[in-house]
């Protein structure tokens, strides 16, 4: 289930970076500043939940090697 949110958010970054040089030349300086406020914001937000993921998988893989050397 965790990647499926992974997965949305990745697809919604691309979406907004294809997007992004038509919002730059038809909207406010306002708006494309806050446009890509956001667009960092998502990638940014999207590379930490890809981190946290993998640090839960590490840590999964860990207490289940110990616990199979019990």
């Amino acid at each position: 289930m965790r990647l499926v949110w992974l997965a949305a958010l990745g697809v919604l970054a691309v979406v907004m970076t294809v997007f992004t040089p038509y919002v730059v030349r038809t909207e406010s300086t306002w708006k494309v500043i806050g446009w890509l406020v956001m667009l960092v914001g998502t990638v940014v937000f999207n590379a930490a939940l890809i981190r946290a993921e993998r640090l839960l998988r590490r840590l999964e893989r860990q207490t289940d090697s110990s616990a199979s050397e019990t």
